[in-house]
């Protein structure tokens, strides 16, 4: 029976792939910050396990207890926990700014480090980024940064256990049917406060109140059935986009080059 490990499976893309780890017949382990989300994972079939990727603490009691659960032994890990700071760069805070990057990159590195003596040759090792790992558009900022600094460890990575044989992938979907959202907005307000900000977020703030779905929308089991084929090694490409919104947003990255910068500004292609 593999053993699989996935953060932030309280709800969409972590949710998803945890019910199709588990109808695959692996051994899923799989953390959450609330009592009732992990209740829900244990009803599930799963073994759930507490985990706050910005607590220091959380990080390394939550890799003692998966290393107990799974007897150190690991097949995947999906380091797919993390949240979306999405204001302008002149509106993040000093704090705004740490908390992203310690949720979203420092704490699953150190979730990671401490797990890895656990996988195997031939394990997986799957980082859960974003077609925002790869462009920048406005009022993304401190998330594309988060998640392009994840690509880099991802790569650095890849070097690095390469002759260990552990396999290391990285997973950038567009728009995902998810909760998303609405911590996003949660966040946004929490960050700017009361401040009146001088640049317009009109259109932002919009988009992440509009209770509808940008076309091209996937439901998040798009990304579990990618998970899926990493873990049963159908798929070994170092980088899968998932939607054709970020397939064809990396198409014109690419093409275009510095060029791009035209067409981020005019339009918003991810509803992340």
């Amino acid at each position: 029976m593999k053993q699989v490990v996935i953060t932030g499976a309280s709800s969409g893309i972590g949710l998803a792939t945890a019910k199709a780890s588990l109808k695959a017949g692996y051994k899923v382990i799989a953390t959450a910050r609330k009592t009732e989300d992990l209740a829900r994972l244990q009803q599930l079939g799963a073994e759930a396990v507490m985990l706050e990727l910005s607590d220091e603490q959380s990080v390394n009691a939550a890799a003692n207890t998966i290393l107990h659960l799974t007897e150190g032994r690991i097949d995947a890990l999906f380091n797919n926990a993390g949240y979306g700071l999405q204001v302008a760069m002149e509106d993040s805070t000093w704090q705004s700014l740490v908390e992203q990057h310690v949720t979203n990159v420092v704490g699953p590195i150190q979730l990671t480090n401490q797990l890895l003596p656990a996988m195997p040759k031939g394990s997986k090792l799957v980082f859960n980024s974003s077609i925002l790992g790869m462009i920048t558009i406005a009022f993304r900022g401190p998330y594309c940064m988060s998640k392009h600094a994840l690509e880099a460890a991802a790569d650095a990575y890849r070097l690095e256990l390469e002759n260990l044989g552990i396999a290391v992938h990285v997973i950038q979907p567009g728009p995902i049917e998810a909760q998303f959202r609405a911590r996003t907005l949660a966040t946004l307000k929490q960050t700017l406060g009361v401040k009146s900000p001088r640049l317009n977020y009109q259109n932002h703030l919009k988009r992440l109140n509009n209770p509808g779905t940008t076309p091209g929308t996937l439901p998040a089991s798009a990304v579990a059935e990618v998970f899926i084929g990493i873990v049963e090694g159908k798929l070994r490409n170092s980088r899968t986009l998932v939607t054709r919104t970020a397939k064809t947003a990396a198409f014109f990255k690419r093409l275009l080059g510095h060029g791009f910068h035209k067409v981020a500004r005019k339009a918003e292609p991810v509803n992340e």
